[in-house]
């Protein structure tokens, strides 16, 4: 029964991944293109919402294996295919490895203090800017919102409350 489970997310993660690869190539100004990249966008925030919050937990984990054991287990690494809970229910995400490891990285080094929550917000907008152009979305998605809304910092962009909803 593990086999077939097994198959079955390996092909969702092909899908996700095709999903991911295909967006730039849609044709633009269709309603269903801009859905599907709004979806796709929306989906993209979260999986970096999760790889954010993923680095920090495991650096903490890590971390405290290191000062109670003295050791630990190898260093937690970002996996680039996430499961994302959606209105529809959960869907795999694919996000490629280099933006994994960026984000993962910045949730580890928030988690220990060497950056500050302006820095994080100040990479993660390039990051996602860079993203959001490779996928050729028409609004750039904006992650780590709940940690901006958490510091109260008021520093973010006017047109972010227009953000729509795929639901």
């Amino acid at each position: 029964m593990a086999l077939f489970k097994g198959i079955k997310q390996s092909k969702e993660r092909q899908k996700a991944k095709a999903f991911y690869e295909s967006a730039p190539n849609l044709p633009n100004g269709t309603r269903e293109t801009r859905k599907l990249r709004s979806v796709l966008g929306n989906r993209t925030s979260a999986f970096i919402d999760m790889t954010f919050i993923d680095g920090a937990k495991r650096t903490e984990a890590y971390i405290e294996s290191m000062n109670t054991q003295g050791k630990a287990a190898d260093k937690p690494k970002a996996p680039c295919y996430r499961e994302v809970r959606t209105v529809g229910g959960t869907v795999w995400v694919y996000l490629p490895q280099s933006y994994c490891d960026q984000y993962f990285t910045l949730g580890s080094k928030y988690q220990q203090s060497i950056i500050t929550p302006a820095s994080v917000f100040e990479v993660s907008d390039t990051l996602a800017h860079e993203i959001s152009e490779a996928l050729s979305l028409d609004h750039q998605i904006t992650p780590l919102q709940f940690l901006n809304n958490a510091t109260g910092s008021d520093d973010t962009g006017a047109g972010e409350s227009e953000e729509t909803d795929p639901a």
